[in-house]
């Protein structure tokens, strides 16, 4: 596992940091996870972040900044390019 992680800690790096972007991290991880199922792409919902929400918005109504909200990345996950 180790090994494996460090592979693909330091791909990712380099692809993100280097000419591709965020397209190296959406073309080599997150296109990888939807097609494969993994759970994990959908880990804003797997930490809790909607509990937190209603938190937020119990407290701050409408203005509350959301992680779940309409905007995050989960919401707007799109296979650019496919």
């Amino acid at each position: 596992m180790y090994h494996t992680a460090a592979l693909s800690t330091d791909n990712l790096a380099k692809e993100y940091f280097g000419d591709q972007g965020m397209l190296g991290y959406v073309a080599g991880v997150q296109r990888k996870e939807i097609r494969q199922g993994i759970a994990c792409v959908k880990h804003q919902n797997m930490a809790g972040s909607d509990m937190w929400d209603d938190h937020k918005e119990y407290f701050s109504g409408e203005a509350a900044l959301k992680a779940a909200g309409k905007d995050n990345t989960e919401s707007v996950l799109i296979l650019v390019g496919d």
